[in-house]
């Protein structure tokens, strides 16, 4: 095997076992398979391993304990792959912007292609979510729900994008939890019944309801942060007219 070849291979290897733990599927604390069972698995060689290992020790997702295997660090928030942090009400804005032109689509396509399996893990993150949460807690949790359905969608970069985004979101959700004039009780309710909503439409396969239910919760999150509608530049429903 040429140098050239090992490369694009451990190129692959390295973006394929990166996307498991920005996935969320490899999570913080995971043992991942040892050298051989990693080169049987995608039919490679044990040094095409060892170097995509290498990389992902390089950027810090995973750390190896000798004699024990190696092991994810940092799960979703791995390595350098980040988009910058919010530093003002402007940033919570774009990211709002942002969340709303791919969790949409995410949330439809989870109606479309989800399975069982996806089901549960929604119900168990939306139930998670009304257990006890509090102010400190209510980004993470509202995340891992958001996570769930993009994860249902069975597209990685939807979920790998929800990874990237986690400080983001959750920092946003925070202020919502500190700032927001419903008390937090009530507040918890409505993103409650909102999520409800979403799950519903998934569960029963209903991709436009999914959207409009998606769309309508971070609309609502939005104003809910900010205490006024954020008027948008275009209108998605609208088809764009041929220049």
């Amino acid at each position: 095997m040429s140098a050239t070849q090992k490369t694009k291979l451990s190129q692959k290897l390295y973006e394929t076992l990166r996307q498991r733990v920005e996935s969320g599927e490899w999570s913080q604390g995971t043992r991942i398979p040892t050298e051989m069972e990693l080169a049987s698995q995608h039919a490679v060689s044990r040094p095409v391993v060892r170097e995509a290992l290498v990389r992902l020790r390089d950027d810090g997702v995973i750390s190896s304990k000798r004699g024990s295997g190696s092991y994810v660090l940092n799960g979703g928030n791995a390595g350098p792959r980040k988009f910058r942090e919010i530093e003002n009400v402007a940033d919570v804005i774009h990211a709002f912007e942002f969340r709303l032109s791919v969790e949409c689509d995410a949330a439809a396509l989870a109606a479309v292609r989800r399975g069982e399996a996806d089901l549960q893990a929604l119900y168990a993150a939306h139930e998670a979510f009304g257990q006890g949460v509090d102010d400190d807690g209510f980004g993470d949790l509202d995340f891992s729900f958001h996570l769930a359905v993009a994860q249902a969608s069975h597209n990685p970069m939807y979920s790998t994008t929800m990874s990237m985004l986690h400080r983001q979101i959750v920092f946003g959700m925070r202020l919502i939890g500190q700032f927001s004039s419903s008390g937090s009780r009530t507040r918890l309710d409505l993103v409650e019944s909102e999520h409800t909503l979403i799950i519903e439409a998934i569960a029963t396969q209903n991709e436009q309801h999914a959207y409009d239910a998606m769309f309508e919760h971070l609309s609502n999150s939005r104003r809910r942060l900010l205490g006024f509608d954020a008027v948008p530049d275009w209108n998605r429903h609208q088809p764009i007219s041929p220049g």
